[in-house]
């Protein structure tokens, strides 16, 4: 089998040239949206910060691409000093950590490791947060680092709800409890009291500006807007958002449903569909109509939906949230995974998280959204 070799190439204005081998690589197994070409190249356009130095890694096995790997390194404070993060873009996003890679078998991984530590962007530090523990990148990436030598640790990360759906609608909702069927009930006969609901489904027809424009138009009449976590309220996700759309919705991932009330759009789903199923990106509902149960109704329908459509998972990728436990019981727990460099920084940081105690026992518990703030890229 032919050796990898690995190409470093600084910044991000490759991505355009790669668009096509990108996406060859992302369709060749169950990858997460976070490394699909339209997000990586949304989050290059709308989520690097002024002081960010960012480069690709491409891994070539005779030739054929096997590997693509964003990576950003940004300085940080922590324990009130400037570290040198180095992560994945997607790390950015509040989802599962994942890389783009043809295979993880050792070869692949040694590979990727030794970049890492050639690379001649600075870091302390190497992490990344998010990974899911049954994704195999876990043991390779662990197994690597440890046989480069580098200090490293693994720690509990934050746990994500996940809803494997079965073959009917019916068999959902029985097994959900009587009092979440009585009040998928009673929100939507409120509804249907209040005027003429209808559920839309963008189609590759559709004008997707204008839909875009709906969401936006739930947002700014959400909770979230006056928070100032609102995708409307928030410059950069605005742009992230319209531009990943506009990339999903050109291969024909993209999954938006909206909810209205005599015309009025009240509710709306946002989801990316893969191999793996469909994953929850945005979801919100207008504020005056709140208990009339909007995004409640609009669920109910989008569960409905996916399990007619033949789609076996519901991925929520974010943080857990209370209301997600209305519809799945189910989590899959993540890990963080640390890797530390020979600088005075890195031994440092490495010293002070491997000494910090780790829980006894993991513990779900869920995010409140309201207390969670907007954070604008800094300007420098």
């Amino acid at each position: 089998m032919a050796a990898i070799a690995v190409e470093i190439v600084p910044g991000f204005e490759a991505l355009p040239s790669l668009r096509q081998e990108w996406r060859d690589l992302f369709l060749a197994r169950a990858n997460e949206p976070s490394v699909s070409y339209e997000w990586t190249a949304a989050m290059a356009r709308h989520h690097v910060r002024p002081g960010d130095r960012t480069c690709i890694l491409q891994l070539r096995r005779g030739g054929r691409l096997v590997g693509l790997v964003p990576l950003v390194q940004r300085s940080v404070s922590v324990l009130g000093q400037r570290l040198r993060l180095l992560m994945p873009l997607a790390e950015e996003y509040n989802t599962h950590s994942d890389l783009l890679l043809a295979d993880t078998d050792a070869d692949t991984i040694a590979a990727l490791v030794r970049a890492l530590l050639a690379i001649e962007v600075p870091w302390d530090c190497f992490r990344m947060a998010r990974l899911l523990e049954a994704n195999p990148l876990v043991e390779a990436l662990t197994a690597a680092v440890a046989a480069a030598g580098r200090p490293h640790l693994r720690r509990h990360g934050v746990p994500a709800y996940v809803l494997d759906l079965p073959t009917s609608f019916d068999a959902y909702l029985s097994a959900r409890s009587a009092k979440f069927r009585n009040h998928l009930r009673r929100v939507a006969r409120k509804l249907d009291e209040a005027g003429r609901v209808e559920v839309h489904r963008l189609r590759a027809e559709d004008d997707l500006d204008a839909a875009f424009e709906r969401l936006l138009d739930v947002e700014r009449d959400s909770w979230k807007h006056a928070h100032g976590t609102a995708i409307s309220a928030v410059d950069h996700q605005t742009g992230f958002y319209h531009d990943l759309m506009r990339g999903a919705s050109d291969d024909g991932r993209l999954h938006l449903q909206w909810l209205t009330l005599d015309g009025r759009t009240i509710a709306y789903n946002l989801g990316y569909l893969t191999a793996g199923g469909y994953h929850y990106l945005k979801t919100s509902y207008v504020h005056d109509l709140r208990t009339h149960g909007p995004a409640t109704v609009l669920r109910a329908h989008l569960v409905e939906s996916l399990i007619a459509e033949g789609v076996t998972r519901l991925d929520f990728p974010g943080d857990p949230y209370q209301w997600e436990a209305q519809w799945t019981e189910t989590v899959r727990w993540r890990t963080v995974l640390s890797v530390y460099a020979s600088t005075l920084r890195g031994r440092v940081l490495g010293a002070v998280e491997r000494l910090r105690p780790a829980p006894p026992v993991r513990a779900l518990v869920h995010v409140d959204p309201r207390a969670q703030r907007a954070v604008a890229p800094e300007r420098r």
